[in-house]
């Protein structure tokens, strides 16, 4: 069975580009995208919940 980890980051939604390059990056770190939580702070900010599978992790 897969065992995964997870996180929560705030992620920029003011510019499609710079939101793009941080999804990418942290995508090549093998975080996966679950969901936005769908509420923009005043920053232009919103809540994304991250998953990845642990290292070594695999049942």
């Amino acid at each position: 069975m897969a065992c995964w980890e997870y996180d929560i980051k705030m992620i920029r939604m003011d510019k499609i580009d710079t939101t793009k390059e941080d999804l990418n990056s942290l995508g090549i770190d093998g975080w996966e995208l679950i969901k936005f939580d769908g509420q923009l702070d005043s920053s232009g900010k919103t809540t994304g919940y991250f998953k990845r599978l642990l290292d070594g992790a695999n049942i």
